[in-house]
């Protein structure tokens, strides 16, 4: 039986995402404010020489008194470069409630994945513009960089709902930094600029009623109509992060078929 991880699940995300509104912006532009030029600009330094427990890490991140989360996969080993990818939750739900579903997978494929939170309820630009959670990304990419021996190549990102819209934005406004991009359910994509030639991988439920099916297939029209590279999947279930397809997209992510 397939395994999502939903809104229901957590009990928690009783506000709607309110990105649905933003779907069917023209790829690349846009028309909300921007505080930031919303750059990662975070490199991994001199590689780490301490050893790190395999498990789910609460990181401070630095410059303030706010956490990241960290799955460190079994079997690593800081002598050697790890592939990397961010997961951007969806509105409301805590970071920490998606990482006991997650690390199995990281366990079976060697990849580290950084959950940093947004500063508010949900990430920047759904609120308005992008701004503050840049910041806050850069801050936690350098905090994992202390921790974790990363390949600057392999550098991922990924999410949820809210998270996934993000994923896509942010992504495709960093596709010189970011080669490869998965979606779980988004409602828009709003870049700051197109950078790169990253590629996507986008899920969506056929019988989502919180940001409809149909926002995901004009997305991946708009991207393929520009180029890019998309491997998009629907599946029968809800509003939902289907964990056999984050695994997939992850496979792909590392150069497997997914």
């Amino acid at each position: 039986m397939e395994k999502y991880i939903s809104r229901r699940s957590f009990c928690a995300d009783v506000v709607v995402a309110g990105a649905a509104a933003l779907t069917g912006c023209k790829l690349g532009t846009t028309t909300i404010p921007v505080t930031s030029d919303a750059r990662i600009n975070a490199l991994p330094g001199v590689p780490p020489t301490a050893a790190i427990a395999p498990g789910i890490h609460d990181l401070v991140v630095q410059g303030s008194d706010r956490f990241c989360w960290l799955i460190v996969p079994a079997g690593y080993d800081h002598s050697r470069a790890w592939p990397m990818t961010l997961f951007f939750r969806g509105a409301i739900t805590p970071a920490r409630n998606y990482m006991d579903n997650f690390q199995p997978i990281a366990d079976e494929l060697g990849i580290l994945i950084l959950a940093p939170e947004a500063t508010g309820r949900t990430w920047d630009l759904v609120l308005g513009g992008f701004g503050p959670d840049v910041e806050f990304i850069n801050r936690s990419l350098h905090t994992a960089f202390q921790h974790v021996h990363v390949d600057p190549d392999r550098i991922f990102t990924s999410g949820f709902s809210d998270g996934a819209s993000y994923s896509l934005s942010l992504g495709l406004t960093n596709g010189d930094y970011f080669s490869r991009i998965a979606a779980y359910s988004p409602g828009f994509i709003q870049a700051a600029a197109q950078r790169g030639q990253p590629g996507f991988f986008i899920t969506h439920g056929n019988m989502d009623q919180v940001l409809p099916v149909e926002s995901s297939r004009y997305i991946v029209e708009q991207l393929k109509s520009a180029g890019y590279e998309v491997d998009y999947r629907e599946f029968d279930g809800p509003h939902a992060v289907s964990l056999s397809l984050a695994r997939a997209s992850w496979e792909w992510m590392l150069g497997g078929a997914g």
